[in-house]
């Protein structure tokens, strides 16, 4: 078998799956090819539909709705071909040639054997800051997925594992071509080229109505993996600490979340300026609620570090409805805010445990335009325990005098509630 053609599909078999398969019965050469649909979840008449072709149509069923990613993967699983050809079900094969679309994709590979995916769309991914081929139309050699692996589940259930797995080929030293070559233009809202297919889009998952965050999560993940300027963006030019899942935490960030965890009580957590979410794994038997300011890294936190126990808002503090919490903890926030210290005080009326740390006496401009309040020493902050952690990272009774220092503070509530 020189080609397996997969097409993973969920319902809309009259919509889309039935126009596409009589184009490709219409425009291909069937000898020498299997064309397996996996069917992932469909309720209409899918099955049905793809029996009745018979021969080189077969079908996958599996009951529940996958997916592209995962779908895709039992399609590649089941194939025998040489080349895998992966296809999209809202695709048609337009007017040409007999098996023109097919040896198009094909020469490539006899011409060079380095070349290890072809398709009519090549891009670059702005996120993994890297070129990759659109998998609505791909034709990749089947030994490639024993050499790189299966499209990887991590973007499931699709959106960004094209890009991931084009890398992964690249990286491994194959070409990635599009074919015919020819520069695509756009015109009447399509981007229209040489190779004989439509394509018209984000049929099935563009209705998600989480689709969106399914492709901002996906695209940070692939930022993540291959960006080597991605943490770097997130934290703002250095004005907060970010760390990612399975990073390491080190530095000052490692002596107060260490400092917090020796000093917890109770089953329940608010963090103000949760920032990427990276304290909350200090705690993980407990319910933590963090909330950061921006989107973006409220966002990050909730795809890195948010499950049952840990969640992540997105909420300016002096509006944020607080509730009662066993514990809150505010590192570095304080002196963001003009209203800081007042805040400090509405904290103390929402929880049994408040642990705070601010910069030690800081002059005005020592660490930029983003804070507000300066010279925080502990006149204000008469009823908490003090402590102070130094540039070494030591925590002692009394400032260090050789160095910067933070002031890292416990208030104790003990109002019955």
């Amino acid at each position: 078998m020189k080609v397996s053609i997969v097409i993973p599909t969920y319902n809309k078999c009259d919509e889309l799956l039935k126009p596409l398969c009589e184009s490709i019965i219409k425009y291909t050469e069937l000898n020498d090819i299997e064309i397996i649909i996996v069917a992932n979840g469909c309720t209409d008449n899918t099955e049905e539909y793809v029996k009745s072709l018979g021969p080189p149509f077969k079908i996958i069923v599996h009951p529940d709705a996958l997916g592209y990613t995962k779908s895709t993967n039992i399609g590649i699983l089941a194939s025998s071909g040489e080349f895998i050809l992966l296809l999209n079900n809202d695709c048609i094969i337009l007017p040409q040639q007999k098996n023109w679309w097919i040896d198009c994709l094909i020469q490539p590979f006899e011409n060079d054997k380095k070349v290890g995916i072809t398709g009519p769309l090549k891009s670059f991914c702005g996120h993994a800051k890297r070129e990759f081929m659109v998998f609505f139309c791909v034709m990749i050699k089947q030994n490639l997925f024993n050499q790189f692996g299966l499209l990887d589940i991590t973007f499931s259930p699709g959106g960004a594992e094209d890009t991931d797995f084009s890398i992964k080929v690249q990286n491994g030293g194959y070409k990635i071509l599009q074919v015919p070559g020819d520069e695509l233009k756009l015109s009447g809202g399509l981007m229209v080229g040489c190779f004989p297919i439509y394509h018209a889009g984000e049929k099935t998952v563009g209705e998600l109505s989480n689709w969106q965050d399914i492709f901002s999560r996906n695209s940070h993940y692939l930022a993540k993996k291959y960006d080597p300027n991605y943490r770097y963006e997130l934290t703002n030019g250095f004005e907060r600490a970010v760390f990612l899942n399975n990073d390491e935490v080190s530095g000052l960030e490692l002596t107060r979340y260490k400092w917090a965890r020796e000093n917890i009580i109770g089953n329940s957590m608010l963090e103000i300026g949760s920032t990427s979410g990276y304290g909350s794994q200090f705690f993980p038997a407990m319910e933590y609620t963090g909330v950061d300011y921006e989107k973006k890294i409220s966002d990050v936190s909730r795809w890195e570090f948010g499950d049952k126990n840990h969640t992540f808002v997105h909420a300016d503090i002096n509006s944020f409805d607080l509730q009662q919490y066993d514990n809150i903890v505010a590192f570095e926030v304080i002196e963001h805010l003009d209203n800081g210290l007042e805040l400090v005080e509405k904290l103390k009326k929402h929880c049994k445990n408040l642990l705070i740390t601010v910069p030690y006496k800081e002059p005005q401009g020592f660490w930029g335009h983003h804070h507000k309040l300066f010279g925080i020493d502990e006149s204000g902050f008469k009823d908490f325990n003090i402590k102070y952690i130094d540039a070494n990272g030591d925590i002692l009774d009394q400032p260090n005098p050789h160095t910067f220092n933070l002031m890292l503070m416990r208030y104790q509530n003990h109002i019955t509630r």
